[in-house]
């Protein structure tokens, strides 16, 4: 599985931890997700998934006019997205701690094919 697959398979939780730092628009969430060295989401992946969070109630967005452009949505995290995260955190610690489990095992012999 590459990097960027995983990444896409984690997009909710990471969006969710950007936006618990503080509110941003999408490619202020793009860009804090590169700027950790993840590689860059593209729009068509993390307005999708911007739109499902915001869809389960866990991000709400505001239309905020920017200071030499046009508005743009910026989203930030509410009370169930927060507790979401947490709820993610913790399921993410115990993915963790059996990846690091079956990595500290031994191999062991497999008979030949």
């Amino acid at each position: 599985m590459t990097l960027s697959a995983w990444q896409r398979a984690s997009l909710p939780m990471l969006i969710l931890k950007v936006l618990a730092v503080a509110p941003r628009h999408g490619y202020g969430i793009s860009q804090a997700l590169v700027s950790v060295g993840l590689q860059p989401i593209k729009g068509a992946q993390l307005y999708p998934a911007l739109v499902r969070l915001e869809d389960e109630g866990t991000i709400v967005a505001q239309w905020e006019q920017g200071g030499s452009g046009p508005a743009r949505k910026v989203y930030e995290l509410t009370p169930a997205g927060r507790q979401q995260l947490e709820d993610l955190g913790t399921q993410w610690e115990m993915f963790m701690h059996a990846v690091e489990t079956l990595s500290s095992e031994p191999a062991t012999d497999r008979p030949a094919s």
